[in-house]
């Protein structure tokens, strides 16, 4: 975890010097709209090691929290702890407390990975890697750790509890993702006159969905079969592109964009971030009803 933080250290300084020095020169010597590709050219490995922090959160769950309580039980240790003068509730708040600690160390990792990628929110990719930076790493991490103790405390056992860590986890993760994040908030939709031109989504813009729209009002996505083209168009099919689009166009097509403005970003995070903390209260509280209530 040092190495991994040294190395966002030194590169993110890299990265943020030649991100001012580019800028400060680009206008006289080259185009500012190769920013991206200039500036982050070679540093492939570099974020695909950033990347790899997605899984963090699921580590604390994994092998910190789901052992934590299911190894006192198996082992049977619990027991001489309650005859030494410990309550329950004191013994298991002991352990609730590293849920905090997780959430402390996610947020400084989110929090380092955030300023390393300050470059390319910069250029508006604020979108990108939505997953690791902000302040929805830290409520990953105590959810995962949430999770881990209240299956621990159902299962009582390190194995059991480890697999339905692993599973509960991944699949509450990609279901949010998938099917509850595009929806936390009203896309905005917008149609343009033109076929692939420009006026689209606002730079940085989370795109959910772009496609043609025929005069009828059906949706064709990015291509539209040939034998539902109008047919003086379907002429131009093997000569050029644009001639193809323009016919489209006079036609009644017209391209359609879905989005998430960048400006959405921090009320993206904010949102699903108090998802995940209510989410790890009530396993918590699970938690808590497993071992007050259940027979040693």
């Amino acid at each position: 975890m040092w190495q991994l933080r040294s190395l966002l250290i030194i590169t993110g300084t890299k990265m943020a010097n030649d991100y001012h020095a580019f800028f400060a020169t680009c206008g006289a010597t080259q185009s500012c709209d190769q920013a991206g590709s200039i500036l982050f050219r070679g540093d492939g490995a570099i974020i695909d090691v950033v990347n790899l922090t997605a899984i963090v959160p699921l580590l604390f769950g994994l092998f910190w929290a789901a052992p934590l309580v299911a190894k006192e039980y198996e082992d049977g240790t619990q027991n001489l702890a309650w005859t030494q003068g410990v309550t329950r509730r004191h013994w298991l708040s002991a352990n609730v407390l590293w849920v905090f600690v997780a959430g402390v160390w996610a947020g400084a990792l989110a929090t380092l990975v955030s300023w390393w990628r300050s470059p390319e929110h910069a250029l508006d990719a604020c979108f990108n890697a939505f997953d690791i930076q902000g302040i929805v790493p830290v409520a990953y991490a105590i959810f995962a750790v949430a999770l881990g103790l209240a299956v621990g405390s159902l299962f009582r056992r390190v194995l059991p509890a480890i697999a339905t860590t692993l599973g509960v986890f991944i699949a509450v993760r990609l279901a949010l993702t998938q099917y509850v994040r595009p929806h936390l908030m009203t896309p905005l939709a917008k149609s343009l006159a033109t076929i692939f031109g420009t006026g689209g989504a606002p730079a940085g813009s989370w795109i959910l969905s772009q496609g043609l729209v025929g005069p009828d009002g059906h949706n064709y996505g990015d291509r539209i079969p040939l034998e539902l083209m109008p047919q003086v168009c379907r002429t131009s099919v093997f000569a050029r592109k644009e001639g193809v689009l323009q016919c489209l166009a006079s036609h009644g097509f017209h391209e359609t964009i879905t989005y998430h403005p960048a400006s959405r970003f921090w009320a993206f995070q904010g949102i699903e971030a108090a998802i995940f903390v209510v989410f790890a209260v009530g396993l918590v509280a699970i938690a808590y009803r497993m071992v007050l209530h259940r027979d040693a």
